[in-house]
């Protein structure tokens, strides 16, 4: 699809780190035999299967259950037999799984059907069923026998179960030290199409705000997520450490669905919610009141900091990303994983008045791309200048350094970004002319605008 300046610029943008927070992180639970006991409750989305594995194989963690949210992306049946499959994967065949119910507390919103298709299909991993039949409790009953005091709760989907727990049982609020939930988006976009809401808590809204005003919980939300993109890095990095059973299974995912995991604003969502148990340190914190829009309406799911609301912390950022893709790595393959990014072959810097490129010639062809910046709310977008728009035509078009860029200008509005740079990225370089073109936002306008510095002309040879 062509996508204008403008449109790529403000997509890059959302990459950027959030800021470090000065609040302390969550404590991890108390536990009473030396390891961490937790209690999962998830939708089995692609991001799901990768924690699970994970919290499965980490020996410090004793899964007491999973119950499968069916709001959420999974369908109770397929959802149970699938957890039973990927637990004996994982070496966790007696873990007790239920299911609870397939509609939310109020309204109608869902996942897409065909993301629930794949999902159900246990992501075309084609894992041998076993014998692993639904808990007859059902996955209410199996919350409040197992949350009983020295439990992590850990939610990676739609909170309808947890909701239901709380309505049956409100003294499960004092029974649970640590809740964790890969929900919401703070200060960040949404990713549902009311723009505003986070999947997880526009399917079900109205158990959303019962959780958060009735339980201590911390958020992991977007606003976090955004600092953790998956990335061909990961799956190359990923592919040198193969060789266990469940290494094995999510590099099988990954390329089963590899137009999934490579669409643009993908990330790790449930996967980072799940480290954070373990090391809240990898995350910066924050605390804030809040409400939720609970009403079947445009904003369904919004979280929205009001006064008078209900206080929750939450992750704001993850200042080093690549220390939790080292953990998760070296997790699911049983070997010390550090080679999880090469070396950039070429580099893109900006100090907030130059936008400058290492070199005046570079080869066509497959690059790792950096951008070196400390200027907050900053980005890069490659473009090439041998179409319509020439070198000349675009800097006359962008104006001076730090000029506010014009959407509308006939010059712009020819250019195609070939790639947009907010880290270290993997670029394929187009033979002819190249340029840069650095961003930041302008925080003086509520519209969020841009101003851009071009960078000087490189020409990418065959």
């Amino acid at each position: 699809m062509r996508r204008t300046l403008a449109i790529v610029t403000a997509i890059a943008l959302l990459s950027v780190a959030c800021e470090a927070s000065t609040t302390s992180s969550p404590t991890p639970a108390p536990v009473d035999d030396g390891r961490t006991h937790v209690v999962l409750d998830t939708d089995l989305a692609f991001d799901d299967i990768m924690a699970l594995l994970y919290l499965a194989q980490r020996d410090e963690v004793v899964l007491d259950a999973v119950t499968i949210t069916g709001t959420g992306e999974a369908h109770c049946d397929p959802g149970v037999r699938n957890a039973a499959a990927l637990l004996a994967l994982a070496g966790a065949p007696d873990v007790p799984v239920a299911c609870g119910r397939e509609t939310p507390l109020s309204g109608s919103n869902a996942f897409p059907d065909e993301w629930r298709a794949a999902v159900d299909d246990l992501s075309m991993l084609g894992l041998p069923e076993v014998d692993g039949a639904a808990d007859p409790r059902g996955a209410v009953g199996l919350l409040l026998d197992e949350l009983e005091g020295d439990t992590v709760l850990l939610t990676l989907g739609p909170l309808t179960n947890v909701a239901e727990a709380l309505r049956q049982d409100p003294s499960l609020a004092e029974r649970v030290p640590s809740f964790i939930a890969m929900a919401g988006a703070i200060d960040a976009p949404g990713n549902t199409p009311n723009g505003v809401a986070e999947y997880n808590v526009f399917v079900d809204p109205l158990a959303a705000r019962e959780v958060i005003e009735g339980m201590d919980v911390t958020l992991v939300p977007l606003d976090a997520t955004e600092d953790v993109p998956f990335t061909d890095y990961f799956v190359e990095a990923l592919e040198r450490h193969t060789g266990t059973p469940v290494a094995d299974a999510v590099a099988a995912m990954i390329h089963a669905n590899e137009p999934i995991f490579t669409s643009e604003g993908y990330q790790f969502w449930d996967t980072l919610a799940t480290a954070l148990v373990l090391d809240p340190d990898l995350a910066s914190w924050d605390e804030a009141t809040v409400s939720v829009t609970a009403s079947d309406v445009a904003t369904a799911g919004w979280i929205d900091r009001s006064a008078s609301g209900a206080p929750v912390r939450f992750a704001t950022g993850v200042a080093e990303p690549l220390a939790f893709e080292r953990d998760y790595l070296s997790t699911i393959t049983g070997e010390d994983v550090d080679d999880v990014r090469p070396e950039p072959s070429w580099t893109v810097r900006f100090d907030g008045e130059r936008c400058e490129v290492s070199g005046s010639r570079i080869a066509a062809g497959r690059h790792d791309v950096a951008f070196d910046t400390e200027i907050r709310d900053s980005g890069a977008v490659l473009i090439a200048l041998d179409g319509r728009a020439g070198f000349d035509e675009l800097a006359g078009a962008l104006g001076p350094p730090g000029s506010e860029i014009t959407p509308r200008d006939p010059v712009v509005r020819e250019v195609e970004p070939f790639a947009f740079l907010a880290d270290l990225t993997a670029v394929e370089m187009p033979e002819g002319t190249v340029a840069a073109v650095c961003l930041i936002g302008d925080e003086q306008r509520p519209d969020g605008g841009l101003r851009a510095w071009m960078s000087a002309p490189v020409t990418a040879v065959g």
